[in-house]
């Protein structure tokens, strides 16, 4: 059995507006336009979580990127990647979810 086999990978979507994107051939800005990703994700195991813990006071930004890249699907880690070129804050975003979805949060309380 392949390490992708006996991982149960789930789909985690953001949705956001671009105020950048509808920029016209004038230079000026138009309305902003929707972004919508979706990748899959294994949940993270213990050592994952490790990882992020012991990198995330170095370099929140970093870790929350490694942590998603050891997470996602295979075939989704490519267009994952191409997106944080982009988008360079949807790494944060997408471990923020991965994070909640194993009962990492900052609102325990509220």
């Amino acid at each position: 059995m392949s390490q992708t086999e006996d991982r149960r990978f789930v789909t985690f979507t953001h949705t956001f507006s671009d105020p950048w994107a509808g920029e016209s051939a004038t230079g000026t800005f138009e309305d902003a336009q929707d972004v919508s990703l979706s990748f899959r994700f294994a949940k993270p195991t213990k050592l994952h979580i490790q990882r992020l813990q012991d990198k995330a006071a170095k370099n929140a930004g970093q870790a929350s990127r490694n942590l998603v890249l050891d997470c996602v699907h295979p075939d989704d880690k490519q267009a994952l990647t191409d997106a944080m070129e982009e988008y360079p804050g949807i790494a944060t975003s997408f471990a923020t979810a991965i994070l909640k979805g194993v009962g990492i949060s900052a609102e325990l309380g509220n």
